[in-house]
């Protein structure tokens, strides 16, 4: 799962946590430094998810493992 959400993604653009996967999965690429948290976020209240983008390191791990 973590390949197929970083698939999703295109470095240097914010993504909804939603719209990535599951919150459990994103902290796992967090901590592994693929992506970056931030604590904005594209809705207000209790629908509201955080935002993730993808680093340097996503994009390599990305360019070698996902083609």
């Amino acid at each position: 799962m973590p390949d197929e959400i970083l698939e999703k993604m295109k470095k240097g653009v914010y993504y909804p946590g939603n719209y990535l996967g599951k919150r459990s999965e994103l902290s796992n690429l967090v901590q592994k430094g693929y992506l970056d948290q931030m604590d904005g976020s594209f809705l207000c209240g209790p629908d509201s998810e955080p935002n993730y983008c993808m680093t340097d390191e996503g994009a390599k791990y990305k360019r070698q493992k996902i083609k």
